[in-house]
């Protein structure tokens, strides 16, 4: 969204024609910048719907679920740089909702995650245009969702493969994500708001470029945008916003996620005809939107989605419809809000990372299972943990092969054997597991109990990477550095780098540093190298610690300064680096 953002500020933002007095609803109309009323608490109501369709892996209809919401929005404060906006956001259906709350599965799902992150409220910071920009009160909400993450709805202890855990990895490195998850409708709304005002001819239309990345692959964006009509009795204007993916760039980017979802469905996948097959791998995505905005303060008063997607086979169309309480809706109710196949109760999951979706055990007893024998391995009874979770990863759960796999790989419960670790390894690899494919990689990179192959080492790298594993981002960062596996790229090494550096991975920030230091990659630049320096340092990174420590001895990015030069040598000559206690040495014998 936010790169939509921009297009769109380079796209209605010039004053296009000038608007004459005497324009008539089928001519031309200013909008005006976007200016609410602060303190005023506006209310929105918000249909939504997934419709899910599987019908290719499974003999059954397309799922639909639906959910009808009451938010309020309420501007607190404005500035010239900025405005302050809170949400109160409810899972609650409104009075008037029809049918039974039942048929309002999503309602129920929302409820569970406003307990998870456990707010009721979000505040945030915004442009003048409403889209949001900073969220206010971030470490508390990441406490909440870390402490569900530990202790799911109802008391039980989540697993590890909880999908807590990925939103926590998400929204540590853009907690802009959390309004994303819990008020898409602040997004919405904002898209086609503008800070200034601007004139338009009824039936105009534009396009822009933007783009969008797709698991780390840039994918081009082409948006188009149209004044659909003006309304001058009611002041408002009609817009709609089309954006169209590039396809090739899309299917690379879900290339491998693809045969995974194929390839997990085993004998199922096998007995697809050559037209099926090609059906599963068919990747798309389109989103249309319309919006109503008011002539009067800018803001958007009405607005409809659609996105649709397709990948492995399936097929997800959401749609939302959202409009301010206090105007009566004009656009139409969403296509299949009363539709006959809405579903009384949640929609299945997708089958979890190291789960056979044609055969699904009890997750609530595999669970059980994995923890237990978590508990006996924290206790140092590593035999127990070895009868827990050996039946588990054989029956092909993927976080029980990849806990046995460090069993046999340690000696720990049971004889060291370096080659069945490595077998487990790769089957947890080969299910997606993320931490099992970076571990494949880190063998396929030295030799050990595989040949030694660079470029494999790079392949199954990359997979984690994707993924969002930190440790497996700066690996294939030192991959593009180093030249092993592929050729030497220092941009490519830049982006990995600061990917895993954005998670807080102190290693990767001090290789960050290193490249802005030495200019490969990036052009040269020691205020960056100091920054990423000092974010490694602050975590003890040793080396980091001496290169800040060189940094302000040499009054690079930085003023000069023996003392804060000592400082840091003698942090880093502490834990034993040479260099450090030789520089320590030389600045104290300049007193």
């Amino acid at each position: 969204m936010n790169g939509l953002r921009k297009s769109l500020l380079l796209l209605l933002s010039p004053c296009l024609l000038v608007c004459m007095a005497t324009a008539h609803a089928a001519d031309s109309v200013t909008v005006p910048g976007y200016a609410p009323k602060t303190g005023v608490e506006y209310v929105y109501r918000s249909h939504k719907t997934t419709s899910t369709d599987m019908s290719l892996w499974f003999n059954k209809p397309a799922a639909i679920m639906r959910g009808d919401f009451r938010q309020s929005m309420t501007v607190l404060s404005r500035n010239t740089a900025n405005i302050r906006v809170r949400w109160s956001l409810s899972a609650d259906l409104p009075q008037r909702a029809e049918g039974i709350a039942d048929s309002y599965a999503m309602n129920a799902l929302y409820r569970n995650s406003l307990s998870a992150y456990g707010v009721h409220q979000l505040e945030y910071e915004a442009g003048l245009n409403g889209f949001p920009s900073k969220l206010i009160g971030f470490d508390a909400i990441l406490r909440n969702i870390q402490s569900a993450a530990v202790v799911g709805p109802g008391g039980f202890v989540s697993a590890p493969e909880s999908n807590l855990t990925d939103i926590i990895e998400s929204i540590k490195s853009n907690p802009i994500l959390v309004i994303h998850n819990l008020a898409p409708e602040a997004e919405l709304l904002s898209t086609i708001q503008e800070q200034d005002s601007a004139a338009y001819n009824v039936g105009q239309t534009g396009t822009a470029s933007t783009v969008e990345y797709s698991r780390s692959v840039p994918v081009p964006v082409t948006i188009g945008w149209k004044l659909e009509a003006a309304d001058l009795a009611k002041q408002t204007a009609t817009f709609s916003l089309k954006k169209t993916y590039d396809s090739i760039a899309l299917q690379r980017s879900q290339a491998s996620t693809v045969e995974g979802v194929i390839a997990s469905f085993g004998e199922k996948a096998k007995q697809l005809t050559g037209e099926q097959l090609a059906a599963a791998r068919i990747v798309s995505k389109d989103v249309t939107m319309t919006f109503i905005v008011s002539l009067r303060d800018g803001s958007t008063l009405e607005a409809t989605e659609t996105v649709a997607a397709q990948s492995g086979g399936m097929k997800i169309t959401m749609m939302s419809h959202v409009w301010r309480e206090d105007i009566p809706a004009s656009l139409p109710e969403l296509s299949n809000w009363n539709s006959q196949d809405v579903s009384a109760s949640v929609v299945a999951p997708l089958p979890e990372r190291g789960t056979n979706p044609t055969a699904i055990t009890s997750q609530l007893a595999a669970r059980s299972t994995l923890e237990e024998g978590q508990a006996a391995y924290d206790s140092g009874n590593y035999a127990g943990a070895l009868r827990y979770w050996k039946p588990l990863a054989d029956q092909g759960t993927a976080a029980a092969q990849y806990k046995l796999a460090g069993l046999y790989q340690s000696g720990l419960g049971v004889d060291r054997d370096p080659a069945l670790a490595a077998t487990y390894i790769r089957k947890a690899a080969d299910q997606g597991w993320a931490e099992a494919q970076s571990s494949l990689s880190d063998l396929y990179a030295v030799g050990q109990d595989v040949p030694q192959d660079h470029a494999q080492a790079v392949i199954w790298g990359r997979k984690a990477a994707e993924q969002g594993l930190a440790v497996a981002q700066y690996n294939l960062g030192y991959s593009y550095e180093s030249g092993q596996g592929v050729p030497r790229d220092y941009a490519q090494a830049l982006i990995w780098y600061r990917r895993a550096a954005d998670q807080g991975f102190a290693t990767a920030q001090y290789a960050l540093g290193l490249l802005y230091d030495q200019g490969l990659g990036v052009s040269q630049d020691y205020g960056q190298a100091v920054d990423w320096y000092k974010k490694a340092a602050d975590q003890g990174l040793h080396v980091a610690q001496g290169n800040l420590g060189n940094m302000y001895a040499m009054g690079h990015g930085v003023a000069r300064d023996r003392a804060e030069a000592i400082k840091w040598f003698r942090k880093a000559a502490d834990q034993g680096l040479a260099t450090a206690q030789e520089s320590l040495k030389r600045l104290e014998r300049q007193e």
